[in-house]
């Protein structure tokens, strides 16, 4: 009597791991790493899409507001940092090329008044969008060397003399809600943007505005979702993301290299 007791109650337990053990092999990659990945992030809201990377064998998912994570199809382990391109002439850095299409096609759909500009006085050779933040002191270095700077007793050109166009767009690295997302909202809603962007890059008061038309929310989740992390952020037309402050001479280096 025990031994049918005892294998009619382990029957029924036997099929409900097969079961589970089923469900789990039923579930793809993408799905595995989404259900690994979300409770360490906060939900999977903060995942970008899950998609086969540029490694054979691993998949590439972007944190919202963080690094991009290679990670092994069982959800188990994940690497972060630069991915290198090894080449006879040296190392160059590898970027997702579905990250490189999602930020082409986000650029090309902004609107002219979406971006507060800062256009060369003579021919526009290039254009490079800058997410920034007002309480950033590299984002203020950038903007200071908007035209022809001293650095180490040498004049140096800046972006506008060697005829690239700034195209700022928001990135309160506080957050929304912040005191900084209210200072870059009164610069889009001012009446003269980059006179008010000029004031607040050099920590001058500026009137306090709201208006439903700035974009700030949409820039900082959206950058977020494309790879931004830090300030100043630069984005290429070509879909190219570059982390941090870069002199306006390296700039055309950049630009020739993406040509």
């Amino acid at each position: 009597m025990k031994a049918g007791l005892l294998a009619c109650v382990l029957a029924p337990l036997s099929v409900a791991a097969q079961d589970s053990a089923d469900s789990a092999e039923a579930l793809s990659p993408e799905e595995t790493i989404t259900q690994a990945l979300a409770p360490a992030v906060g939900g999977a809201s903060q995942l970008g899409p899950v998609r086969p990377s540029v490694i054979d064998g691993l998949y590439s998912v972007q944190i919202v507001g963080g690094p991009t994570l290679m990670v092994t199809p069982d959800g188990k382990h994940a690497v972060v940092g630069d991915l290198l391109e090894i080449a006879p002439t040296g190392f160059t850095q590898v970027q997702d090329p579905y990250l490189i299409d999602a930020r082409k096609d986000f650029l090309a759909g902004l609107s002219d008044d979406e971006t507060i500009n800062f256009k060369p006085e003579g021919e526009t050779k290039h254009v490079m969008y800058v997410f920034t933040d007002v309480d950033c002191g590299y984002c203020r270095r950038l903007h200071n060397h908007m035209h022809q700077y001293r650095e180490k007793g040498e004049l140096k050109p800046g972006y506008s003399d060697l005829g690239i166009e700034v195209r700022y767009l928001a990135y309160p690295r506080a957050g929304i809600g912040s005191p900084s997302a209210a200072k870059l909202e009164s610069a889009w809603c001012a009446d003269d943007q980059q006179a008010a962007l000029d004031k607040l890059k050099a920590m001058q008061p500026v009137d306090q505005k709201t208006c439903e038309s700035a974009p700030i929310a949409r820039h900082f989740v959206t950058g977020g979702q494309l790879g931004v992390n830090a300030t100043p952020a630069i984005m290429l037309p070509n879909g190219e993301l570059h982390l941090g402050y870069r002199p306006p001479e390296d700039m055309v280096g950049i630009f020739a290299q993406g040509e």
